[in-house]
């Protein structure tokens, strides 16, 4: 089978970014599939890297995936009309690159952005094949609901580009129960929706040597560890971290710390009000290879959101990391994490923008060494039975191969 997947966030795992998209078309490449994967230029992002000449495309070879990077700059400090701009791009570059390529047995375009989907649905038009869609984000809601969009003839459009692209798609993928339900109620046929969750990377974490020396490096040895890692974004309500520091620290909890690893338009707010709490550190980022070992470390790690309703349809890596690595999970997002977490008694819930909440859930954890080895229990089972890499990565494959065989182009075995 041939597989065309336009994913403009694709990373490996050298950048401080998930890997999902990594993850699924490699497994494809070792079950025999060939798979080009198109994505934006961000080597220059990679830990580490060295400066290097950008050119407009450029290919290479990555653990048996064909990789195209297409050089269209973006940022999370972008302006909205300059990641609309960037969005665009991608579109354009990606569908031109897609109209030339070599006749694929399926096209996989994976959102965000939602733009994506345009390019998966032109090209599967030019070359004859289907179209499989992943939406990672209940879309436009998310936006909507953050203020991105907001201007009527905006929200209007989004919603007439999401559903005329779940209307092309010959499957759905998405990230978590609730979005299959919205979509659903939306009129979507059910059999055409597939839930495929973020995956818990349990064969990266069971090789991570948990690295404590990380925390005792930021002054933290001896103290009780809470971390964050990833997005520091709008949506992600991370100075939520600095008003629980500030309440564990009123308190006289001096054993207590919270470390908030990753980047985004936040993270620089976040790093001045670390500049006056002791038991707040915001490093700098680091790959993905090296957190497996400093999630392992952790005394407990946090799943937040900021406070919006549409944001209880996400599928974070953050929390899916936190149970491949036997860590207590302290999440603030009610629904359907909220129900991993206690129907797996893997961790605690607070609700969002509660301080004092969040706080008195650090410290019960700091004072229950025996809660904290039960709940990381039960979090690495649940990570094998569940969220195994293999396994949805599996899923995954099975969903591509059953849309070709009904195209009847395709031989879907390696």
């Amino acid at each position: 089978m041939k597989v065309l997947y336009f994913d403009p966030k694709f990373a490996t795992a050298r950048r401080a970014a998930p890997t999902r998209a990594y993850t699924f078309a490699r497994h494809l490449a070792d079950h025999g599939h060939q798979v080009t994967l198109v994505g934006r230029d961000t080597r220059h992002l990679e830990i580490g890297a060295s400066p290097t000449r950008r050119r407009l495309l450029h290919r290479e070879r990555v653990d048996g995936i064909d990789v195209v990077r297409l050089n269209i700059p973006y940022a999370q400090s972008f302006s909205k009309w300059q990641r609309l701009l960037s969005f665009g791009a991608y579109t354009v570059a990606s569908t031109l690159y897609g109209a030339r390529a070599a006749r694929p047995d399926v096209v996989y375009a994976s959102s965000t952005p939602l733009t994506v989907g345009i390019t998966g649905v032109l090209t599967s038009r030019f070359k004859g094949v289907p179209f499989v869609f992943e939406l990672q984000d209940l879309w436009p809601e998310v936006a909507i609901d953050l203020g991105v969009l907001h201007r009527r003839w905006e929200i209007a459009a989004a919603e007439w580009l999401e559903h005329g692209l779940y209307a092309r798609a010959a499957a759905i993928v998405v990230c978590g129960e609730p979005v299959r339900d919205a979509l659903v109620a939306a009129g979507v046929p059910s059999e055409k929706v597939v839930v495929i969750p973020n995956v818990s990377d349990n064969a990266l974490f069971d090789a991570a040597t948990a690295n404590r020396e990380y925390f005792d490096s930021l002054g933290l040895a001896g103290k009780f560890v809470a971390l964050y890692t990833g997005a520091m974004g709008k949506s992600n309500g991370i100075l939520q971290l600095a008003d629980a520091a500030r309440v564990l620290e009123a308190r006289g909890e001096g054993d207590v710390a919270v470390v908030a690893l990753g980047f985004g338009t936040d993270r620089d707010a976040l790093e001045r009000e670390a500049a006056g709490l002791a038991n707040l550190v915001v490093p700098p980022p680091v790959s993905r290879a090296e957190v497996a070992g400093i999630v392992k470390a952790a005394d407990a790690t946090l799943t937040i959101f900021a406070p919006y309703k549409s944001l209880q349809t996400n599928s974070p890596n953050k929390l899916f990391d936190s149970l491949a690595a036997g860590r207590p999970v302290v999440v603030n997002v009610d629904g359907w994490l909220r129900s991993i977490v206690e129907d797996n008694r893997a961790g605690l819930y607070v609700p969002a923008g509660d301080a004092d909440a969040l706080a008195d859930a650090l410290v019960r954890l700091a004072r229950e060494p025996e809660l904290r080895e039960e709940l990381g229990r039960n979090g690495r089972e649940a990570a094998r039975r569940d969220f195994d890499a293999g396994l949805l990565a599996g899923r995954f494959r099975e969903t591509l191969e059953a849309v070709a065989r009904r195209n009847g182009r395709a031989r879907t075995g390696p």
